[in-house]
């Protein structure tokens, strides 16, 4: 027998299994036959061969699928056709603790109106589940402090009429046959994208949700935020020109910062010390492998350095332009410093984590409109790169291209589009930089400074300012 009629005995025979335990549609079995060859693939991957595990999690897909309301069937069909929605230039998550930025989760209904303005299009609620007297975490119940299942529900109903889509985190550990039920269950209630650190694990939940939820997405966790930080704490860029590299293709989370902290995969004493040295211009707390502060604080705002700005906006500056979904912060946008208060409460005073979870900073967004203080600039310089990034089609897609710069702090890559490059040039360095005219002679003379919104001559080398970015257009020499 061929390999195509191995393949089709082996979809028809699971076809008539799922029949035989719940009803299917032709619009079901159509999913099934799509997506069947990647969950197939994804259980061989990790060793499951029994053609009995994967008759299950069909099923429970098929019998999940019966059970969404009408609204999400029609929404979640929209989203299946534009599946490429959160690797557009248009999609931007924003993550928070929802108690920290608005009390609980009916608070944070009241800030879609401000998430919208910002251009949000995914709002990831971090841990709103309860846990069980073991310590895990339980899915089908909300944390009482936050609000239950029928609350999220509510709050996923309101952002989706804002075009926005409500995302949770997974812990990590858990097989994916025991998640499937708690996450269609989840999708059942709006949950539209769910983060898991298990890429393995991802790979399998997400042909089932698409058979079982179909635009509901399943996107890898961010890879972790440590190459950024060194590069700032050493001035050499030589680990996250690596990573930046290693983005080509990639279509999860990219983030600025981390939850938990900045976990260093080595050096860590010393790099540690780099922001937590009094003379230092980062301000971050020590946690076993790593340093625990906001993006402004580790950046040097807190601390006055007169680049403690323009790092932030270096940092987001890489987030928006590199592939991925790019997740801010909520608070970032502002300027948000550490807070030592958690030192006061009993119940936290001993996690240094919560230095980067402080409340909603009120005063810091009452300030930014005003170009006078440092939330106003770090807001306008914030917003006027997401504004960009819309006009911007290069930045759709998954494409990715290195460049290399002959200057140790420099990051090069190219974004390629159909008629045009861009090319994303950054210096994390406390120094000016000259890229040489030949790095740059495969491009022609004149490029587009889309920042700034003029021409820029590159025929003589280009000047990177200490910590300072560029995005260019430019037009590759045929």
């Amino acid at each position: 027998m061929s390999t195509m009629g191995a393949v089709e005995d082996g979809l028809a025979a699971t076809l008539a299994a799922v029949a035989e335990r719940t009803r299917d549609d032709d619009a079901a079995a159509d999913r099934i036959r799509r997506h069947l060859p990647d969950l197939r693939a994804a259980l061989g991957h990790r060793g499951v061969t029994t053609n009995e595990t994967l008759v299950e999690l069909v099923t429970a897909a098929v019998v999940a699928a019966n059970g969404r309301s009408l609204d999400l069937k029609v929404h979640g069909e929209q989203r299946a056709a534009h599946k490429t929605a959160t690797r557009s230039r248009f999609a931007l998550g924003a993550a928070c603790f929802a108690d920290r930025y608005a009390g609980n989760l009916a608070g944070l209904r009241d800030e879609i109106g401000m998430l919208r303005d910002l251009g949000v299009s995914v709002l990831h609620v971090q841990s709103p589940f309860a846990r069980r007297e073991d310590g895990s975490v339980d899915l089908r119940r909300g944390d009482p402090g936050l609000g239950s299942i029928d609350r999220l529900s509510d709050l996923a109903a309101a952002l989706r009429l804002s075009g926005i889509s409500l995302a949770v985190d997974i812990p990590p550990g858990r097989e994916a046959n025991a998640l499937v039920d708690d996450l269609l269950f989840l999708a059942g209630r709006g949950v539209e994208v769910f983060l898991l650190p298990d890429r393995e694990v991802a790979a399998i939940v997400a042909p089932v949700l698409a058979i079982g939820a179909p635009g509901v997405e399943v996107l890898p966790a961010s890879p972790g935020s440590a190459p950024l930080w060194q590069a700032f704490a050493t001035g050499d860029a030589g680990a996250l020109q690596q990573a930046v590299e290693r983005r080509d293709g990639r279509t999860d989370v990219i983030a600025v910062r981390d939850a938990e902290a900045v976990v260093w995969p080595s050096d860590a004493a010393e790099l540690t010390a780099r922001f937590t040295d009094p003379s230092s211009f980062g301000r971050g707390l020590a946690t076993e492998d790593g340093v625990a502060g906001t993006t402004a604080s580790l950046a040097g705002v807190e601390s006055g350095d007169p680049l403690g700005e323009a790092r932030v906006a270096l940092a987001h500056a890489l987030m928006l332009s590199l592939p991925g979904l790019p997740m801010l912060w909520l608070g970032d946008e502002v300027g948000q410093l550490n807070d030592p208060t958690f030192r006061d409460d009993p119940e936290r005073r001993d996690d240094v984590r919560w230095v980067h979870r402080g409340q909603r900073p009120r005063d810091r967004y009452a300030q930014k409109m005003d170009a006078a203080t440092s939330a106003g600039r770090i807001h306008r310089n914030l917003t006027k790169l997401i504004a960009v990034r819309h006009t911007t089609p290069e930045l759709d897609g998954s494409r990715l291209i290195g460049f290399g710069v002959p200057a140790p702090s420099v990051v090069g890559y190219q974004r390629p589009g159909d008629d045009s490059v861009v090319l994303v040039l950054a210096n994390v360095a406390d120094e000016p930089v000259l890229i040489p005219a030949v790095t740059l002679s495969g491009f022609a003379s004149t490029a587009l400074d889309l920042i700034e919104g003029t021409g820029l001559e590159i025929d003589e080398g280009l000047t990177l300012p200490a910590c300072g970015f560029r995005w260019l257009r430019v037009s590759p020499v045929v």
